[in-house]
């Protein structure tokens, strides 16, 4: 198995936030979830905000919080860009939770239809961070 590695990058317009290796990444795309192994097929897609999956070659596990961006993959080597990703490990959840209610509220309740699209991607990045500290709090 210790042959069957990925090489993975995610950068950000700001930052490289990952160079590494692993044997699985899982990433949110925009039809839907989906896992990348060794020798996956050729690829470039879309990515929503979501949960981004990383599993090294040791079964350590990370997750991040990502907005969205895209994915290649192309001869064991994954190339992600997202507009902003943070680590699990790095979610301050109570400011994830106010953010999520304060979007909420704004997307509910505010009469200008761009400021509600607005809102509801800022819910859902709340909804990523959330979820991101969850599942890799679950592992521990």
């Amino acid at each position: 198995m210790a042959d069957h590695i990925l090489t993975v990058s995610i950068v950000t317009p700001r930052t490289t936030a990952f160079v590494g290796s692993a044997v699985a990444v899982s990433v949110p795309g925009s039809q839907s979830p989906f896992q990348v192994l060794y020798n996956h097929a050729p690829i470039i897609s879309s990515l929503d905000i979501g949960v981004l999956k990383i599993e090294d070659e040791k079964n350590h596990v990370s997750f991040f919080a990502t907005r969205e961006g895209f994915i290649e993959v192309m001869k064991n080597n994954v190339n992600i860009v997202v507009q902003d990703i943070l680590s699990a490990k790095d979610v301050d959840v109570d400011s994830a939770a106010r953010d999520l209610e304060q979007a909420k509220i704004k997307g509910d309740t505010d009469p200008d239809r761009a400021a509600r699209v607005v809102a509801h991607k800022e819910r859902h990045w709340a909804e990523a961070r959330l979820r991101a500290a969850r599942l890799q709090k679950e592992l521990l």
